[in-house]
């Protein structure tokens, strides 16, 4: 029974793959090529059981015009679906079915025969299926036509060329044409239904996610004024006390150090938020290159090595001399400089941070890890560290941020082809790794596509 139930699934599921590839996948042909496919099939499929029953019933003309359109439909299926030009098709079906109704309206019984219905399914699938502004035209025809029809054969009878033998003769007909009409009628709005659900769906989506970006960006913007001015009545008060004040050696040299804190920290908050800034307004689009690592952290070190030097921290390097990586330099820096900061920040006084470079010629990757014995970072927030946090964080001598700096790390990271992660344990310490490709003459940068833009939102 089970060995059943999965061959029975496995022929669905071969089905579904099958059709799919028949009628184009959603991400593949536009919405219009998709549905000009599906009707078709449905089209060629009835048409091939239509033409050998006009046949028996004696119809020969009329399934010699349905054998021309079925040649016609299979053309334009093929046309559409591997060469793209589904509105083509349309235009030649649109054509060829005016004729073929004629056609068929002449040959085939007049106004008691399908021909009018058939009228009805053409003008609902071009309606469907074409450009708004076509509408009118297919409507105008429509009813040039079908009126035309009507008044002719009302005044001269004798157009219809070809009438019933008996009523069991257009009984046949008429319930074969019917269920064609229908079944292409159901298709051609099933799909419609199906792909506007699909649009609903995807809108409504989009638009919680704009949403809560937008909840996001204004409480960025109401931490960050909180969060910059306070650091900037501090600096304006400890300059005020320097400039006014007559004070010890000791006292003003304590004051300055705090102020160069202070400094450096909102400096490095306002760099965290411009990037960002950047991205959200025109996108990052990294300049690959070779880049020294050392030359990176040495440069970050040369300023955070302040706020080390503050706070008793010993600051260890291990870095293998001459790797050079495939990135973009100032992209580089904004991760370094972050991943040392968050270090510093969450490392105690007399802590240690070791911070080591190595490759892997095998792997063609280079390693970048930073090192600390500070507080660490519980389970339930380190799956979740690189997600972006809009609140207030505080380091060991409360130092302040927004919850950005590492969000950044992990965006850059993946428009630099790289992947970063961490490894923590409460009260002993967190390492952060960074991967980067080796350079060599061998990896041009264009064997590295650019990723999407993960700046347009928070997600």
């Amino acid at each position: 029974m089970r060995l059943k139930g999965e061959r029975t699934k496995w022929f669905f599921n071969s089905l579904t793959a099958c059709w799919q590839e028949l009628t184009g996948k959603p991400g593949e042909l536009s919405r219009e090529n998709r549905g000009f496919n599906v009707v078709s099939l449905y089209m060629i499929l009835l048409l091939a059981i239509l033409i050998p029953l006009d046949i028996y019933l004696g119809l020969w003309e009329i399934a010699a015009g349905l054998a021309v359109t079925e040649g016609m439909l299979i053309t334009m299926f093929l046309l559409s679906r591997y060469r793209g030009l589904h509105r083509v098709g349309l235009t030649v079906y649109a054509i060829h079915s005016y004729l073929l109704i004629i056609f068929t309206y002449l040959y085939n019984g007049g106004n008691a025969g399908p021909a009018l219905y058939f009228f009805l399914l053409t003008y609902s699938l071009l309606i469907a299926f074409t450009a708004q502004r076509l509408h009118w035209v297919w409507t105008g025809l429509h009813l040039v036509l079908s009126v035309g029809l009507l008044i002719g054969e009302y005044v001269y009878p004798s157009i219809v060329m070809v009438g019933y033998d008996s009523k069991s003769s257009r009984f046949t007909d008429l319930t074969t044409s019917f269920p064609i009409i229908i079944i292409c009628m159901y298709a051609a709005t099933s799909y419609l239904r199906k792909a506007y659900e699909r649009e609903r769906a995807a809108a409504e989506l989009q638009n919680n996610l704009l949403q809560q970006a937008n909840r996001e960006k204004i409480e960025l913007i109401s931490i960050l004024g909180h969060d910059l001015r306070n650091p900037l009545n501090a600096l304006t008060g400890t300059l005020e006390i320097l400039t006014r004040e007559d004070l010890s050696s000791e006292v003003e040299k304590k004051l300055k150090g705090e102020l160069l804190v202070s400094a450096y920290h909102t400096s490095d908050l306002l760099n965290n938020v411009l990037a960002w800034v950047s991205g959200q307004i025109k996108g990052i689009n990294p300049l690959f290159t070779w880049v020294d690592p050392e030359m990176i952290i040495e440069r970050v070190l040369a300023v955070q090595g302040l706020m080390a030097e503050k706070k008793g921290i010993a600051i260890q390097l291990d870095v293998k001399k001459g790797i050079k990586v495939l990135a973009d330099a100032e992209m580089l820096e904004v991760i370094i400089r972050n991943l040392i900061s968050n270090a510093l920040k969450f490392t105690p006084q007399k802590g240690t941070i070791r911070i080591a470079v190595t490759e892997d010629l095998v792997s063609n990757q280079c390693t970048i890890s930073i090192d600390d014995d500070g507080v660490g970072i519980p389970d339930g927030d380190l799956k979740n560290i690189f997600n972006v946090r809009i609140q207030s964080t505080y380091g060991t001598e409360s130092e302040k941020g927004i919850g950005l700096g590492l969000f950044l790390c992990r965006e850059l990271t993946l428009r630099l082809n790289g992947k970063i992660w961490a490894e923590s344990e409460l009260g002993k310490g967190s390492v952060f790794f960074l991967t980067l490709p080796l350079y060599t003459h061998d990896n041009p940068t264009d064997r590295f596509p650019l990723q999407k833009n993960v700046f347009q939102t928070f997600h």
